[in-house]
């Protein structure tokens, strides 16, 4: 009975060293603050990225899609973007800004408190319209469960609605 308790608060000191570890983090904009037209694919398999066909990124089959394209324009959509990602829990900027056509996002999960980052670029299309570009990735781990994905297209969703 000693000993399983003994485990129990280890396992809860070690649960608590982590969560500290991970919430007093920095959000190094050097790090986390990447153009996605050009980011490299990370090594770990827990991002999502949605650029424009003519992007120069190394495309993945399963993690890269394409972006819609909007009436707005850069500027406008950069907006409604924002409003969209800051509306969302747990969200901060950690660089640049949607004014600046260039913004990093970090969203933390819910418990541990675990980063993910978000970086977005605003482009304003050649003939008028708009379209962004948008890398989602995780700081820790291997496996997000399609979150990085889930939060892209939750978030392009809202856009093209707030847009609408």
């Amino acid at each position: 009975m000693i000993i399983a308790i003994a485990a129990v608060l280890v396992a809860v000191a070690i649960g608590v060293g982590i969560r500290l570890g991970v919430v007093k983090a920095k959000d190094d904009p050097a790090v986390w603050h990447v153009d996605p037209l050009t980011s490299a694919n990370p090594k770990t398999p827990n991002w999502h990225r949605v650029v424009p066909a003519d992007s120069t990124v190394d495309r993945h089959p399963d993690r890269d899609a394409h972006p819609p394209t909007f009436t707005a324009s850069a500027s406008q959509l950069g907006a409604a973007f924002d409003a969209v990602a800051m509306g969302d829990e747990r969200v901060a900027v950690v660089a640049g800004s949607a004014a600046e056509g260039h913004v990093t996002y970090v969203q933390r999960s819910k418990l541990m408190q675990f980063p993910d980052y978000v970086s977005v670029r605003f482009v304003d299309l050649p003939d008028g319209g708009s379209t962004l570009a948008v890398f989602s990735r995780a700081r820790y781990g291997q496996k997000d469960f399609d979150v990085n994905k889930k939060r892209v297209e939750r978030w392009l969703d809202a856009t093209q609605k707030r847009l609408a």
